[in-house]
């Protein structure tokens, strides 16, 4: 976990652990009447003390997904060079969320609002066959945070890859959520995606609507890259993702919970369903070959009205 380092810009305060896999632990603010607002589930303190198993993360802040997103069915894929198998989450029968957020990242830059953050990978790490580089990069400003990430194949080969970002949002965000998808790929009870169909009435955002308070995941495709969430108080969040990420993932764990909308390049399983379908975002970057994502939190308040 340690050390973490600190951005700071007008009321908003970003708090990043490089060694705990690239992660955004807090993303706060100061408000009217001496209020802070947690824009991300901020990490508990305990666990910013004693740290934790890397395939136990805490469900708090926002992490870089790469070189893939969310599952891989039974760990397998088929790689430019033939079947390979990776290392399955625990208690799952599946691989989960990549690699790079459950190994140690360096802090290579660092100024007041901004940082960049960096992961070099080699060959065979954590059953990762490809060599490759990520740098995240962070800055900070007065009305929210803007991330960029980018990974690059460092090998030889051709290397499968994705990329994204996983931000774990407070319940109160979800009284009001908003965005534009046409499609959706249901996901099974295994959380893997299947073919996509339109959106139907029941999963659609496109006018502010709460949240269900229940456990749902749905897999969206075709998204404009534009998001709104807001609390019944007032306090809001706009997201704005580049062209890269083209899928979004909406997951709620039950009542009452955090909620996750990430958006990311792929669809969950696209290292199997590509096989079959065009649309599915996965990518395969020759040697030497990079993509990058950028993603974008504007946050706003309520105005105090003793200076409206």
């Amino acid at each position: 976990m340690t050390p973490e380092t600190t951005l700071r810009s007008g009321s908003l305060t970003a708090t990043l652990a490089p060694a705990a896999g690239g992660r955004i632990t807090r993303l706060s603010a100061g408000a009217a009447g001496g209020e802070t607002i947690d824009w991300l589930v901020p990490l508990a303190d305990a666990v910013r003390a004693a740290g934790f198993e890397s395939t136990q993360w805490p469900k708090a802040g926002c992490y870089p997904l790469v070189p893939f997103s969310n599952r891989i069915r039974d760990g397998r894929l088929a790689g430019p060079q033939g079947r390979v198998q990776l290392p399955l989450h625990p208690g799952e029968r599946h691989a989960l969320h990549g690699v790079a957020q459950q190994r140690p990242w360096r802090l290579a830059q660092h100024a007041a609002d901004r940082a960049t953050m960096s992961y070099v990978h080699a060959p065979g790490d954590h059953g990762w066959p490809w060599a490759f580089r990520a740098e995240q990069a962070v800055a900070l400003d007065a009305a929210g945070i803007s991330l960029e990430l980018r990974v690059s194949n460092e090998g030889r080969e051709p290397m499968p890859s994705g990329c994204g970002f996983h931000p774990y949002f407070p319940a109160r965000f979800a009284h009001g959520l908003q965005f534009d998808a046409r499609s959706v790929w249901p996901a099974d009870a295994e959380f893997l995606a299947s073919a996509p169909v339109p959106t139907a009435p029941a999963d659609d955002c496109a006018s502010a609507r709460a949240l269900p308070d229940v456990e749902c995941t749905r897999y969206y495709g075709e998204w404009n890259g534009q998001a709104r969430m807001a609390a019944a108080d007032g306090p809001a969040i706009e997201l704005l993702a580049s062209a890269a990420l083209q899928h979004l993932v909406l997951h709620r764990p039950g009542p009452g919970a955090y909620f996750c909308l990430e958006p990311v390049s792929h669809v969950a399983d696209a290292a199997n369903l590509a096989a079959a379908r065009a649309d599915t975002g996965w990518r395969v970057l020759a040697p030497g070959e990079a993509m990058a994502c950028r993603l974008r939190l504007t946050v706003s308040t309520p105005r105090d009205p003793q200076h409206d």
